[in-house]
């Protein structure tokens, strides 16, 4: 499969032999519906654990209302973003490793049986981890103990990273490989490589003017379905979508070239001025002439 190199997260891990690491994300309070969690992929697995706040993450085409103790699940190549649901602040940790740390011994049956399936991406995890209480408090405290590892870095903390992980893997096994459910053995969205193709079109042209025709057109789609999968699977309806990805570059341009608000607007392909003006406040929160203050 093709992936817009651009929407690639070159996400850090401790190394190519050791590749995880746990980032704990914290969004200040705000306008709801700020991005907490910018739009991309990886080729890693990730675990989203919520601890404060609320948010709605994509994950490839749906929408996952999270509160603090949920988990999601982010698999090799998915596209997420997550927004906050509310003014109040957001943290959530996000558990990112790649395949290769569980390894794959060869001539073992156990590994073979319980973990190759999901490690070669022939069954998926659900992108939401639910189940009893007892089984959810147990990848928390895998999550906890993991994050302890990370802070202390005491002597040898990467075999115990690597065994919590294992633990994890088996947990998640556990819960979800005996039932075969359709959501765990989905294949890849052909819809979303389609959307990926688009969303690069769109971060990379604009300031031309994409119909919302023109842009179901691209991705074979009826306008009007068009419209419903777009909005499941970025979180934002095409136009919204568009200008934000406008005002983005505008506020880059005023705070790093000497354009004229009226060039700015211009070049991100706003001819009105005033419409420019009340749009970049309604995204960004100031007016154009007060980002151009910010100028560092």
């Amino acid at each position: 499969m093709t992936y817009p190199i651009e929407l690639r997260e070159n996400t850090y891990l401790t190394g190519s032999l050791y590749p995880i690491n746990l980032f704990r994300n914290i969004s200040p309070s705000g306008k709801a519906g700020r991005n907490v969690l910018c739009l991309h992929w990886h080729d890693h697995f990730e675990l989203v654990y919520m601890v404060s706040g609320s948010a709605v993450f994509h994950i490839d085409s749906q929408p996952f209302d999270v509160l603090p103790g949920d988990l999601l699940m982010v698999s090799g190549g998915q596209l997420h973003t997550g927004f906050a649901a509310a003014e109040e602040p957001v943290e959530y940790w996000s558990l990112v490793f790649n395949r290769i740390l569980l390894g794959e011994p060869k001539g073992d049956p156990i590994h073979e049986r319980y973990l190759s399936p999901f490690l070669d991406g022939k069954l998926r995890f659900p992108a939401r981890i639910s189940g009893q209480p007892s089984e959810l408090n147990a990848i928390r405290s895998i999550v906890h103990r993991i994050q302890s590892e990370f802070d202390r870095k005491s002597r040898a903390f990467e075999l115990v990273v690597k065994a919590e992980l294992l633990l994890l893997f088996t947990q998640l096994v556990r819960m979800y490989l005996p039932e075969h459910s359709a959501e765990a053995a989905l294949p890849g969205n052909q819809r979303m490589e389609r959307f990926k193709s688009l969303i690069l079109h769109i971060q990379t042209h604009y300031h031309e003017n994409l119909s919302v025709s023109e842009a179901a057109r691209m991705v074979h789609l009826n306008p009007y379905y068009f419209c419903k999968v777009f909005k499941s699977a970025t979180g934002r309806t095409f136009i919204d979508f568009v200008n934000r990805c406008r005002m983005d570059e505008a506020e880059r341009l005023l705070q790093d070239h000497d354009l004229t608000i009226t060039e700015t607007a211009e070049r991100v392909g706003c001819g009105n001025l005033n419409y420019f003006t009340r749009l970049f406040k309604q995204i960004k929160g100031m007016t154009p002439s007060e980002a151009r203050k910010m100028r560092g």
